[in-house]
């Protein structure tokens, strides 16, 4: 009897180290063949952190279910599996869409919109054989679990230890606990102590780089981690940043490019130093709010009066605010600390003009030609030139809305313009020009609910309100998908025209994925023209490119309908237009990652393998005025976050430039474009956060060795303050600060 109940103590021993190592390793082979799945370019290190808090997870859990009785585990594990399932498959679906790692705040945000609006994507998505083949593999470990899990749990205790005190029970669950603890002390030992992507876990967190280099498991535990503590943790600002680094930027006077880098040759190296901005005696200025006909019109002899220009700062004397204390004080001290950038020669130059503000789907500057898309080629070349723009995809569409909007980065994801228009707005354009008297209207030739647009779209201070599909678009519109632009421009101008000044935003659609001649209306509507360009030009674009080309021409049908009723009307010299993506084209490619995007390389000349490779665009703000004028180029780093205060500097509007991430190009202010990451890129070079590298753009130059620290630093700081906007209504309190200044 007694060799009996030791075989059965040993099987049961048994079983339960079965249980750790099956859950154990299903979820390391969930996170495994997500990674391989949706990343092409891989470290060594992040499978290392893979199977270590793989093991962790699967310890805990099997600590704590080997507790319980043999029915409740036969219950949970089944639970668990499926659980570990759907998020897998759910975050493996929104990579294969987007081209990104989804946070859970986007996930849910966008959750219910998707499967109204965008169901046949998501069955396309699921029932290709892809999709499928990645159900089944996801699906592996619940199929073994009901084929071994009986003989897994067989012996395990019918009622647990509640009822039945099992010594050898309960120092088995707490092993698995001290094994679980080990192994994610192993990792963190590995992260904090030895280096190991330290940033990412800490003062750079990002989900998606957390999602790359420890696993989604490990990503989602550290997004939880970041949503339970942002109220607290949102205003830790970095004392790192220095003066000079908000100015080591070129700046734009006129048309000349004055460089505020000090150069000086040492054996046979430039090194690059910082140095005050450049002032406003080394650039050629004119009359204050004008655009220059050419810089050669001035004569060397002349002599030049030179201006003197104020700041783009506010009346809120923030110092005085963090004095005072209270919840804001920490974000009202950073802020006091900045340097405001300078106005310059075109503040002002289009005040009191109209505004048409159109955040294009998907739309790429590399579609950009003077053969196929005359107009947007007019526009980009006869205005503002931005040659090196960027638009960071971080949420989506409604992230790329929001870095437009309000210049900031949308560090909640998908509900980032949810959580800042909650008590209404008060630093984007709509509001500010509202202010002014403008009469303004938004617009979306789309679901007029999806994102909850119609709750957070009124609130954007345009003062003829907002309209989709659904609240009165659908009557003008061709019921097709995607939408035509041409037909919203032709069915809304009217809507305005004669109420000038307006101010008007469009959120388009035309651009919209999927890019393929038979799903895609305006690539059908298109096909003809792009064919006959690319005959013409003896271009081999394959269908994808072809199709994204041809969906992105009505956009220049709309551009041009829209030009040259401004300009029958003659108020195109009052009238700007300013263009912007949302994203890179990120459904051009199905299974693709950084390092392989066919279709996205194609269409943009050259291997896309880096966030900066892929996000690289262009960006329009043009107006009639600027016709006969000389173009301004702006060769200098720029992204999304700069269109704001670019256009607030532009139109004269009463801002201050310490309360966006991003500034206005034509300023002194330091040209910096940052990604999600934590990436950067100045006009000295980029620095990547995974390798933790700079390079600089001139090769020969030598970079002083706090520059890195102190742009990092200072990206640091950006993207705190942009959680810290939404985490505690930042701009509400400093409004209603301005109120009481007055």
């Amino acid at each position: 009897m007694e060799k009996e109940e030791v075989m059965n103590l040993q099987k049961k021993k048994r079983n339960k180290i079965w249980l750790a190592v099956f859950l154990s390793a299903s979820f390391f082979y969930m996170e495994v063949v997500f990674k391989l799945s949706v990343e092409t370019l891989h470290t060594g290190s992040s499978f290392v952190f893979l199977a270590l808090f793989s093991l962790c997870g699967g310890m805990v859990v099997s600590g704590i279910v080997s507790l319980l009785p043999k029915r409740a585990v036969q219950i949970l594990i089944p639970l668990y599996l499926g659980l570990l399932f759907l998020i897998f498959i759910v975050e493996f679906l929104v990579y294969r869409q987007f081209k990104v790692a989804y946070d859970l705040k986007t996930i849910l945000n966008a959750a219910t919109d998707a499967l109204g609006g965008f169901g046949a994507d998501i069955r396309r998505l699921i029932f290709c054989f892809d999709g499928i083949s990645h159900i089944a593999l996801l699906l592996l470990p619940l199929i073994l679990w009901f084929v071994l899990g009986e003989k897994i749990i067989g012996q395990l205790p019918k009622q647990g230890i509640w009822r039945r005190r099992t010594r050898r029970t309960a120092y088995f669950s707490l092993a698995n606990l001290i094994v679980g603890a080990a192994c994610y002390g192993a990792a963190l030992f590995l992260i904090l102590c030895c280096g190991l992507h330290k940033d990412i876990y800490t003062n750079q967190y990002s989900f998606e780089s957390a999602v790359m280099q420890f696993g989604l498991g490990e990503g989602l535990c550290l997004d939880i981690r970041n949503l339970a503590f942002s109220k607290t943790s949102a205003h830790v600002f970095e004392s790192m940043e220095m003066e000079f680094a908000q100015d080591t930027a070129g700046a734009f006077f006129e048309d000349s490019l004055v460089s505020s880098k000090e150069e000086i040759v040492s054996d046979g190296k430039t090194v690059v130093q910082a140095k005050e901005s450049a002032s406003v005696q080394e650039a050629v200025i004119l009359k204050e709010g004008t655009f220059s006909q050419s810089a050669e019109t001035v004569q060397e002899d002349e002599a030049v009066t030179p201006i003197v220009y104020g700041q783009s700062v506010a009346s809120v004397d923030f110092a005085a605010l963090a004095d005072a204390g209270g919840n804001y004080a920490d974000i009202d001290a950073y802020v006091s600390t900045l340097t405001p950038s300078s106005q310059n020669a075109y503040t002002g130059s289009f005040a009191g003009k109209n505004l048409i503000l159109i955040c294009a789907e998907a739309f790429s500057g590399f579609l950009i030609d003077p053969e196929l898309t005359p107009t947007l080629y007019r526009l980009s070349t006869n205005g503002i030139n931005f040659n090196d723009y960027y638009q960071q995809s971080i949420a989506g569409t409604t992230g790329g809305e929001y870095q437009l909007l309000f210049g900031l980065i949308p560090t909640s994801g998908g509900s980032s313009i949810k959580e800042i228009t909650q008590n209404g707005t008060h630093t984007n354009i709509g509001a500010l020009l509202n202010d002014q008297g403008y009469f303004g209207m938004a617009f979306h030739n789309s679901d007029y609910t999806y994102y909850d647009r119609h709750q957070t779209h009124t609130k954007l201070g345009y003062s003829g309100g907002y309209m989709g599909v659904g609240n009165g678009l659908e009557e003008l519109i061709s019921p097709v998908w995607p939408a035509s632009d041409l037909e919203l421009l032709q069915e809304t101008l009217p809507m305005y025209i004669d109420k000038q000044p307006f101010n008007v935003y469009y959120m388009t659609v035309s651009g919209h994925s999927v890019y393929t001649f038979g799903n895609n209306a305006m690539s059908r509507e298109n096909k003809d023209a792009v064919d006959a360009w690319c005959a013409k030009e003896n271009l081999s674009y394959t269908e994808p490119v072809r199709a994204y080309i041809a969906a992105n021409l009505e956009l220049e049908k709309a551009v041009d309908y829209l030009v040259e009723t401004l300009e029958e009307k003659g108020i195109a010299d009052d009238t700007v237009i300013c263009i912007a993506p949302d994203h890179f084209p990120y459904g051009l490619d199905s299974d693709a990652s950084l390092g392989n995007m066919p279709y996205l390389s194609e269409l943009y000349g050259y291997p896309v393998n880096t966030y900066e490779e892929r996000d690289r665009s262009r960006a329009i703000i043009w107006c009639g005025a600027l016709e006969d004028k000389e173009p301004v180029i702006v060769d200098t780093p720029t992204s999304s976050v700069d269109i704001l205060p670019t256009l607030c500097n532009l139109f004269g509007v009463e801002w201050d430039s310490r309360l966006y991430v991003g500034r206005d190009v034509l300023s002194d202010a330091l040209p910096l474009v940052f990604f999600g990451n934590y990436d950067w890129k100045t006009d000295l070079g980029h620095y990547s956060s995974t390798s933790n590298t700079f390079t600089p753009a001139d090769e020969n130059a030598l970079i002083l060795e706090d520059y890195v620290k102190q742009i990092s630093s200072m990206v640091r700081n950006r993207m705190t303050f942009s959680k810290s906007v939404l985490s505690c209504d930042y701009y509400t309190h400093v409004y209603d600060a301005a109120l009481m200044s007055e």
